[in-house]
């Protein structure tokens, strides 16, 4: 399945990225999270519950920060698996400045198995541009406090 986005943000680069990288704020948008914990460089352990029509269930795996380029780019790679069945999944995400804030743009591969894979993939293509949708507001959203409460 292959999933692409851009996401416009009205904060500087600076602010999502630091957002998109810090586990606390990931741990509260990230849907379904129940555990972010950092395990090594750019490398988290992740625990998340979720939820596709019938098929839930709790899914453990890792993900990986790689090709960092600060401020600009990143690819991140999510493996995970739990009784409903198994993702895999990589994404390019490419950051730029606006006049008005900056861009994130999104280019996703991902493959699913087992009874998650049962719901097709026209349905899951619809509910993860869903999730992709919310955990972009809510980026900016938690990000806006940070810069608030700093």
């Amino acid at each position: 399945m292959e999933l692409k986005g851009k996401t416009e943000f009205k904060q500087p680069v600076e602010v999502i990225w630091n957002a998109l990288h810090d586990p606390e704020i990931l741990k509260e948008v990230i849907p379904g999270c129940q555990k972010l914990e950092l395990v090594g460089d750019f490398e988290y352990e992740v625990v998340m519950k979720l939820g596709v029509a019938a098929v839930k269930g709790e899914y453990v795996g890792k993900v990986k920060l790689e090709d960092i380029e600060k401020d600009h780019y990143y690819v991140f790679n999510a493996e995970g698996s739990g009784s409903p069945g198994h993702v895999k999944a990589k994404m390019d995400c490419k950051l730029y400045p606006t006049e008005k804030g900056c861009v994130l743009e999104w280019d996703c591969n991902a493959e699913v198995g087992g009874m998650i894979a049962s719901v097709g993939s026209r349905v899951l293509s619809g509910i993860a541009k869903f999730m992709a949708g919310k955990f972009f507001k809510d980026v900016e959203k938690e990000s806006g406090k940070k810069t608030i409460n700093n």
